[in-house]
């Protein structure tokens, strides 16, 4: 269920940035940013906003559609045409028409794991032989994306807290800062022990956090050069 009331006792938002969903997906953003330039590929818009927003089940198709080079524009479009026919009637894009778009960003969820929402076939038949196995890509994905959410509903944005750095509830910790921590090199462990009111999975999610958001004014990190780690689900 989505809802605009009450934010801060609800889950995360319902939509993701560009760069979130690459990210999460483990995917190039320039290839996608091709395919919206070009029309193959129909983003959600909020009123006067030019930033791109994507679902959480977009995850998982386009890791299915943009991991490989071999899967052509036309088996692209195909695949985004009938996931729209396969995906829950309320996850689907026409369905966002349905809110102000003032307020789309304001959108949240209040299920649990976005992992086991977002379709009910197994399987998408792209062409006679060729299927897109959402079993494996759940499976694959799954943990990160789920962590990513989970974290999301853990954190906030204060007026007068760090010049309305995103932090952790209740804190004044960044979480740029404890994900750049991580990603630089320095253990969970060693993390947690200097914060003790942080859990591990606080500590995973603040890394992919970072990598979604980088600093203002510093170049984006690639995708493909973001550090691979093993983020277990919440």
């Amino acid at each position: 269920m989505l809802t605009t009331s009450h934010p801060a006792e609800i889950g995360p938002r319902a939509l993701l940035s560009l760069r979130e969903t690459a990210m999460l997906a483990s995917i190039p953003e320039p290839r996608v940013r091709k395919d919206i330039e070009t029309g193959i590929l129909l983003p959600i818009r909020a009123k006067r906003s030019e930033r791109p927003l994507f679902r959480w089940a977009d995850v998982f198709l386009f890791a299915a559609v943009y991991k490989s080079n071999l899967l052509p524009s036309q088996l692209r479009r195909r695949a985004f045409e009938k996931f729209e026919l396969l995906i829950e009637p309320t996850s689907r894009r026409e369905f966002y028409s349905l809110f102000d778009p003032e307020k789309l960003a304001m959108i949240k969820c209040d299920w649990g794991r976005p992992s086991r929402v977002f379709i009910s076939n197994d399987r998408m038949k792209l062409d006679h032989y060729l299927f897109v196995d959402f079993e494996r890509l759940v499976h694959d994905l799954g943990p990160r994306v789920d962590l990513y959410a989970a974290g999301l509903a853990r954190i906030e944005e204060r007026e007068g807290v760090l010049g309305g750095e995103p932090v952790f509830k209740g804190t004044r910790l960044s979480v740029r800062h404890i994900g750049k921590m991580y990603y630089d090199g320095e253990t969970v462990e060693n993390i947690v022990e200097d914060y003790p009111y942080l859990r591990e999975n606080d500590v995973r999610f603040a890394e992919l956090f970072f990598r979604a958001h980088p600093v203002q004014g510093r170049p984006p990190m690639s995708q493909e050069a973001g550090r691979a780690r093993d983020t277990p689900s919440s």
